[in-house]
């Protein structure tokens, strides 16, 4: 049983929630202004987190069969790039998140996977740098990016 229980899918997503678990702790404990959405999307990150490691338990436990492998990848890539955002900005982070999730959604050849992974993230970079004013983080050689 414990062996079933060390299955890497099920560790991840054990993982997941627990880092989930934290920060979210950490959010509702801090400061009101400015943090409902951070708040929000952590708790939405903690439930789809415990649904992953209940949907992996069932699986290992042999009463699933279901395939549930996107999901914890795009997840633990998300946090990945959000936390290395706050030392490479927004736009070097944001490429690769966007190249990995149009390859799991099956977007395989390579020019169409490099055309729509330069203008979704750069036109997100655009639209909120641009458009909205909302100056997101910028790499730290004097803002160049």
């Amino acid at each position: 049983m414990v062996a079933r229980l060390a299955h890497p899918r099920v560790l991840l997503a054990l993982g997941l929630f627990l880092i989930g678990v934290v920060l979210a702790f950490h959010a509702w404990s801090g400061p009101a202004d400015a943090m409902l959405v951070p708040r929000i999307v952590l708790t939405l990150w903690c439930v789809i987190a415990l649904a992953i490691t209940l949907v992996e338990l069932s699986r290992v436990s042999g009463m699933g069969s279901g395939s549930l492998s996107t999901l914890p990848v795009l997840m633990a890539a998300l946090l990945i790039a959000a936390i290395a955002v706050a030392s490479l900005g927004f736009l070097i982070p944001s490429l690769p998140l966007v190249a990995l999730t149009l390859w799991m959604f099956r977007l395989r050849r390579p020019l169409p996977l490099a055309v729509g992974t330069l203008v979704i993230a750069g036109g997100l970079w655009f639209l909120f740098h641009h458009v909205l004013l909302i100056r997101l983080p910028t790499l730290l050689n004097s803002g160049a990016l």
